[in-house]
């Protein structure tokens, strides 16, 4: 084992046998608006795993307020930018069990595991831009060194994005960006922001759907610039490998699954990862998500896109800044459900007077 002091941090790093699996993994404070280095790798090689965890009185604010970035092969800009907590599946900032075969949040825990090649450099690293300093943030690098890495190399690409609110007869945008590559996986968080309970009340259940009505949008994928989708869905809860607004509530699989689904609090989250069937594309891919079957539910919608893709990458809008990344309030969402009791208790009161009139 060989040990260095890098200051201010402790770093450890093993090489357990020739041309063979090697970690980095180090605990650090964070200072406010500053940027640690989690590592920095010299090529060929190939990262396999990453996990993180976090004091628990910390995870709520830093899961937004952090940035986690990527780059590969010497690029001037990160093939990874995202906030942290949504990067490994967060669902509105908060760390919601998730159990998957490429993301998890368990047990304290927060894992990555796809696979990340590189030829010549691989940095990543983590920005706090909050106003107070992270502390006891605790990682580990997973990787293997001196792998054959094949001439034309497809690397690991995540970006975060969001619109709050939607607007109507305008599609939600979770990805377009140019290039060779492949679609792997995709996360979506929705929070309604339109008052369903509101006339004429037959629409209360369809289209507006109690609340998660944004649900009944379809997605649509456009592949290498055709003028049509290649992709079009029949609804966002189909995408996810569901049906029915998720019918009975939270499920994880390996491969889809709904870690959010509250119609009280108006807030889903789900993933899908394309393991077996990845989408792959040429020249381009652009994926759009309606919200509602008009596409005029106003809404919140915030998606984490996991792609490979040869080198270089297009330009991506930078990430706004960590109080506009944060998740919005549920206080209206709440209000409504509790309408409904209104009219339930003014029937009720109408009955208990008719009985004693009658009696």
């Amino acid at each position: 084992m060989h040990i260095w002091l890098l200051l201010p941090l402790v770093g450890a790093f093993e090489r357990l046998s020739p041309s063979s699996a090697e970690q980095v993994d180090r605990q650090s404070d964070i200072p406010a608006r500053q940027t640690i280095t989690l590592c920095d790798l010299q090529g060929p090689g190939r990262i396999v795993r990453l996990w993180i965890t976090l004091p628990v009185a910390w995870r709520g604010p830093v899961l937004r307020d952090a940035v986690l970035r990527m780059f590969w092969d010497n690029e001037p800009t990160p093939s990874v930018e995202c906030p942290l907590g949504d990067f490994f599946g967060a669902s509105f900032a908060r760390p919601r069990r998730v159990v998957s075969d490429r993301l998890a949040i368990t047990g304290g825990g927060y894992v990555c595991s796809f696979e990340m090649p590189f030829r010549e450099r691989a940095v990543i690293t983590v920005e706090n831009q909050a106003d107070r300093p992270l502390r006891l943030f605790v990682f580990q690098v997973g990787y293997y060194a001196e792998v054959p890495v094949p001439a034309v190399v497809e690397t690991f690409h995540a970006r975060w994005c969001r619109e709050n609110p939607t607007y109507r007869d305008r599609s939600f945008v979770a990805l377009d960006t140019r290039g060779q590559g492949r679609l792997v996986g995709l996360k979506l968080e929705m929070q309604n922001r339109s008052w369903w309970l509101r006339p004429p009340l037959r629409e209360m259940f369809f289209p507006r759907g109690l609340g998660l009505g944004m649900l009944e949008g379809p997605e649509r994928i456009f592949i290498d610039e055709d003028d049509s989708p290649s992709v079009v869905g029949t609804g966002t809860e189909d995408f996810f490998q569901g049906g029915w607004y998720f019918r009975g509530g939270p499920f994880q699989t390996p491969t889809h699954g709904v870690t959010v689904r509250s119609f009280l609090s108006g807030r889903v989250s789900a993933y899908r990862f394309f393991l077996n069937d990845p989408i792959y594309f040429e020249r381009s891919i652009r994926i759009l998500f309606d919200h509602g079957a008009r596409n005029d539910v106003r809404a919140d919608y915030a998606s984490v896109v996991y792609w490979y893709q040869r080198e270089p990458h297009s330009g991506h809008p930078p990430l706004p800044p960590a109080e506009e990344r944060r998740p919005i309030p549920v206080f209206s969402n709440l209000l409504q459900p509790l309408g409904l009791l209104v009219p339930l208790l003014v029937l009720l009161g109408g009955l208990v007077w008719l009985a004693r009139l009658l009696g």
